[in-house]
């Protein structure tokens, strides 16, 4: 499946991630843009400065502090979507076409569904062989070929990879997609460097019942394509 980036879209060079959601980039005609960072990680594996990046402009909006959403950069092997939003809605276009591998055609998809108090899930995919809880991951760094996640410590990623657990033990099937955003990764891994206690915590979701699926893409300067699943490593 082909996913577009919605538009309009314009290119721009990246300068600086400057805040924690805020970046600077120089626009083609010199001037400057500071976008919206929509990445709460480290981006460990992004941040090239000088490098070709897609952002997308925003309708005008008095809440909005800027006019610009950050979508992708080009990296030395590929592009890179950074945009953690984006695999959400890709999983969730999966799913409703019936092209999520191991998942049966969908009766209904549903997003950001409660689960508890404290807790809501990506997506509830419900199919004749009864419900699917889905929690979708963007991943950006690769390492050696292989994608890892987290990029940054995740007591979020954490919680809900336990709660999924629980699920799975009372016969729920619960399933983990991780969207690497980037076509140089032939398998993936956690980054149990960055956040031993999430590849904990995956191991013993796993081991409880939890699927999981990696999904490598490709990006260009309109969009990502899914290029398919690849194998899951320590």
């Amino acid at each position: 499946m082909r996913h577009a980036f919605p538009g309009p879209l314009v290119q721009a060079t990246f300068l600086r991630r400057r805040f924690r959601f805020l970046a600077d980039f120089t626009a083609a005609d010199g001037s400057a843009i500071t976008a919206h960072c929509p990445n709460t990680g480290s981006m460990a594996g992004c941040l090239y400065p000088g490098a070709p990046a897609l952002l997308k402009v925003e309708p005008p909006s008095p809440t909005r502090r800027t006019a610009h959403t950050w979508l992708a950069i080009q990296g030395p092997a590929c592009w890179i979507g950074v945009h953690t939003g984006t695999p959400n809605d890709l999983v969730a276009a999966l799913a409703r076409a019936g092209q999520l591998p191991g998942v049966p055609p969908a009766l209904e998809v549903q997003r950001e569904v409660p689960h508890g108090p404290h807790t809501r899930f990506d997506l509830k995919v419900t199919t004749a062989d009864g419900p699917i809880f889905i929690e979708v991951k963007n991943v950006s760094l690769v390492l050696d070929g292989v994608a890892r996640f987290p990029d940054a410590q995740t007591e979020r990623g954490r919680k809900h990879l336990r709660e999924l657990a629980a699920m799975a033990r009372q016969g729920t099937r619960c399933l983990m997609v991780y969207v690497i955003q980037r076509e140089d990764a032939q398998a993936f891994g956690t980054a149990d460097h960055i956040d031993p206690e999430y590849g904990k915590a995956l191991r013993r979701a796993l081991k409880a019942g939890v699927q999981a699926l990696a999904l490598r893409c490709r990006i260009d300067e309109t969009g990502l394509e899914v290029l398919g699943p690849v194998p899951l490593v320590r």
